[in-house]
Formats: C-alpha cells, sequence, structure tokens
C-alpha cells in the first residue's frame, strides 16, 4: 500500500505542475490579449478624436480644441483623455516622463503607449500624435487596469481550482488502480514470502494481470515447489542416515560387547586358572599344613583381583552422575600423591604436587581422584627407571575435541606428566579403548583410561593427551573454568 501511495501522490504532484504550467501560458495569454484589446481601443477613440480636435483647433483655437476634450470625458467616464504638448512648453506636460524612444515614435507621428504602475493597481496611457501649427502635441487616453487585474484574478482563481479538482480526481483514480495494480499484488507477495519463510512450502499465489508482479508470483511459486522438494529430499536422506546411523551403532555395540567378552575372559582367565588349580591341589591332599593357608591366601589375592576387574567393567558400563561439591584442587592431588607415594617409592619415583594452593574446584572428589590415580598410577608404572611424575594445574584457553563439540573457550587444565617410554603413534588413538594396554601382563586391565576418560566426560571435559616415545607422557585434563574459584591463599 505505501508503494500504491507514493506511486499516486508521484503522479499526482505530476499532475498538477503539468496543469499549472499550462494554466500559467493561458493567464499569459489572456493579459498580453487584453493588453492588446486596450492599446486597440485607445488607439481607435485617439485617431477619432484626433481629427476633430485638430480641425477644432485650425477653426476656432486652442480653447475650443480642449473644451472638446472635455466634453468627451464627460460622455464616456471609463477612459479620460486630456491634451499634452511633448517639447517647447510647460502646460499640459504629460503625466508621466515618457522614454526617449517613445517620444521619437510621437514625433515621427506614430502613437504610443505605456504603462504606469507607480500607483496601483496601475494606468494604461496611450498617445496619439496631434501636430498643431508646427507643434508636437498629443492626446493622452489613460485607463485604470483595474479590470485587467480583476479578469486575471478571477482567471487565476478559476484556474487554480480547476487544477485542484481535476488533481484531486487524477488522485483518487491513481490510487484506487495503484491499489489494485501494485498495492494488493504486492500485499499478497509478501504474505506468500512469510508463509514460505514459516515453512508452508505449499502455500501459492495466482494473478490475473500479466506483468512484471506475475513474473515475480511465478518466480516465487516456483522456489517454494523447490524447496518443498529439497525438504523432502532432505527428510528421506535423513531419515536413511539415521537408519544407517542406528545400524552402525548396533555394530558398535556388538563390536564392543566383543571386546569386552574378549577382554574379561583374557583378564579372568589367569586368575581363574590360579584359583582352580590351588582348589585341585588343597582337594587332592597334594598340600598340607602351611601349604594349605599358602594357597588359600593365593586363591583370595586372585579373587580379590577378578572383584577389582569386574568393579572397574561396572564402573565402565554404569557410571552414576558425579557429586558436585567445592574441592580445594590441591589438597585433593596431596591426598592422592600420598596414598601413592607408597608405590612411588618402591620404583624410586618422586611424586611433585605444583598445584596452586588458591584453586578450588566444584567437582566430585571421589571420581576425581579416582582418575589422577589410574593417571599417575599409569605413569609410574611406564617409568622403568627413577624419575620424577609431575601434577600441575593453569588456566587455558582451548578448543574441544568433536565428540565434544563447542566453540573455543577458557577451560582449567591439570597435567599428569611423566618420565616414562612414552606411547607409540600407532597406539595413541587406541588408549582410550576398554580393554586396550601396553602394559605388562598382570599391570593392568586396559578399563582405567576408559572409565576415566568417562568420568570427565561426565564433569563436561575431556582428557588429551601428548607423548613421544622415550621422553615421556603428558596427560591433560581439561576442566569448564565454570567450575573454579580462586580464593586467598591464606
Amino acid at each position: 500500500m505505501k508503494l500504491a501511495r507514493k506511486i499516486s501522490l508521484a503522479l499526482a504532484l505530476l499532475a498538477i505542475a503539468v496543469l499549472a504550467g499550462m494554466e500559467s501560458l493561458e493567464v499569459r495569454r489572456e493579459l498580453a490579449h487584453s493588453s492588446a484589446d486596450m492599446r486597440h481601443n485607445h488607439r481607435l477613440m485617439g485617431h477619432t478624436i484626433a481629427g476633430s480636435i485638430s480641425k477644432a483647433w485650425q477653426q476656432a483655437g486652442e480653447t475650443e480644441a480642449l473644451a472638446l476634450l472635455e466634453q468627451a470625458n464627460r460622455v464616456q467616464g471609463q477612459v479620460r483623455l486630456r491634451w499634452v504638448w511633448l517639447e517647447g512648453s510647460l502646460e499640459h506636460p504629460p503625466r508621466v516622463p515618457l522614454p526617449a524612444p517613445v517620444l521619437d515614435r510621437l514625433r515621427a507621428g506614430l502613437d504610443d503607449a505605456v504603462t504606469d504602475l507607480d500607483e496601483p493597481p496601475g494606468t494604461l496611457r496611450s498617445y496619439i500624435p496631434v501636430p498643431v501649427n508646427g507643434r508636437a502635441g498629443a492626446i493622452e487616453l489613460s485607463e485604470p487596469l483595474v479590470e485587467a487585474q480583476r479578469h486575471v484574478r478571477n482567471t487565476v482563481i478559476g484556474t487554480t481550482i480547476a487544477t485542484l479538482a481535476i488533481a484531486g480526481a487524477f488522485l483518487l483514480v491513481a490510487m484506487a488502480m495503484g491499489n489494485r495494480l501494485v498495492g494488493r499484488p504486492i500485499d499478497q507477495l509478501v504474505q506468500l514470502a512469510r508463509r514460505i519463510g514459516e515453512g508452508q512450502l505449499d502455500a501459492r499465489v495466482q494473478f490475473r494481470q500479466r506483468d512484471e508482479l506475475a513474473t515475480l508470483a511465478a518466480a516465487m511459486n516456483q522456489m517454494g515447489e523447490m524447496l518443498q522438494h529439497a525438504r523432502e529430499t532432505l527428510a528421506a536422506e535423513t531419515a536413511a542416515r539415521l537408519n544407517t546411523l542406528e545400524h552402525l551403532r548396533h555394530a558398535d555395540r556388538l563390536t564392543t560387547v566383543g571386546k569386552l567378552a574378549s577382554g574379561v575372559a583374557h583378564e579372568l582367565g589367569t586368575p581363574l586358572n590360579v584359583v582352580l588349580g590351588r582348589a585341585k591341589m588343597i582337594s587332592s591332599g597334594e598340600v598340607v599344613g602351611e601349604e594349605v593357608g599358602e594357597c588359600a591366601r593365593i586363591i583370595s589375592q586372585q579373587a580379590e583381583h577378578m572383584t577389582r576387574i569386574i568393579r572397574q567393567l561396572l564402573d565402565f558400563a554404569r557410571r552414576r552422575e558425579p557429586q558436585r561439591t567445592p574441592e580445594p584442587l590441591a589438597q585433593l592431588v596431596a591426598r592422592t600423591l600420598s596414598m601413592l607415594r607408597p608405590i612411588a617409592h618402591k620404583r624410586e619415583v618422586a611424586l611433585v604436587n605444583e598445584v596452586p594452593e588458591a584453586l578450588t574446584l566444584e567437582v566430585d572428589a571421589g571420581q576425581l581422584q579416582q582418575v589422577l590415580t589410574n593417571l599417575v598410577m599409569n605413569g609410574l608404572q611406564a617409568m622403568k627407571k627413577p624419575g620424577t611424575v609431575r601434577v600441575s594445574a593453569e588456566p587455558a584457553r582451548a578448543t574441544p575435541p568433536a565428540d565434544i563439540g563447542g566453540p573455543e573457550a577458557d577451560w582449567l587444565r591439570l597435567d599428569v606428566r611423566d618420565e616414562g617410554e612414552g606411547i607409540s603413534a600407532e597406539h595413541l588413538p587406541h588408549i582410550f579403548e576398554p580393554f586396550f594396554t601396553t602394559k605388562d601382563v598382570g599391570e593392568g586391565s586396559g578399563l582405567g583410561l576408559s572409565v576415566s576418560h568417562g568420568l570427565i566426560q561426565d564433569h563436561g571435559g575431556w582428557i588429551s593427551v601428548r607423548s613421544e616415545p622415550g621422553r615421556g607422557s603428558c596427560f591433560s585434563i581439561y576442566l569448564p573454568r565454570g567450575d573454579t574459584t580462586c580464593q586467598d591463599a591464606s
């Protein structure tokens, strides 16, 4: 509607300008015609009287001739007659100073006229030369321009009213046609665009008119058809991909179950054989006395070993949600390292806590301690000679891996760095898989890193690893900075 109104208003203004210009020209022509008529009337009257004045002057003298002019003034009152001398006398001079070209024409016997505008509404003065006894005289005819101005004013008023009436009618017609030909079609196109934007891709619009708007409507209808076809195609492809993904997940579950079964069979096979062998020795009487107690102790150890394997497997399969509470990170790390120092002492490995005292995390302390225990134990088992395992923490800016997702942000990074043999490049992609291990037999089940990785994911973070064979490894735990607060160390 706004566009239709703008077009209609522009056309109306154009019509007003054209009509005003035409009427202005018409008024000027009327003025010129009126002036020409007045001059012609003055000329006819002047020449008619001029003959009588000249004859009366010659026969009866100046007094009788001027009396004749006065008599003519009494007969009609619109045009005033007066005798003027053009030169040589101060009596009867022209009422207005005459320009030199006018005087030259009058002296040459040609009539002329001037317009006096000194006093509104102005006066037209015509001069008809009448030579008398060798002197240059003339009859001055003066007529006010009141009627001419009244005629002009009436013409202007009538023209203005007619122009406004025509422009108003033109504006109404233009608005009606603009609304029908432009406003309504554009409103329909806007509604169509909104419906398509809201997802109603089956919306269509049809125009009876054959113009650019109809072409635009056809293009938008075609766009809706193409979008609808694309959405149907996308929906079909998405359903197919979801179906394929479900098959892949099922296959992955089967693969995981196979790995778990293989791992459980491998890890439980050895201790079960030991338990079975010791039990047979006891039942057959091969061992007596103190040897029976030793066999019972070995059976108990192997049973505890199998229990730990099953508990780790359950932790991997059924993780509980973390119960978060504010926990001083330095104290949690200190407790973990204190528990592991006897094992580290036997391996001649130093455990160093480099975590700032002022750092507090809102985490599940038991789960984070389990993760730290697994990572530190991995570092101890990877070191075949004396060295140091360091635990440190600092803010870091990082981008989460693809399985976590999200933009680059601020995180808290907790590093566990050892000086062991490192991990080869071919093994790095598999270290978080269940039952995958590079440790010696009896040193690990391959579930520790998998469980640790899952626990950190439950906290909204992830674990990354950097390793170089022969130069040690560094496991980095990334936790959201929103879980950290700084407190006064005192």
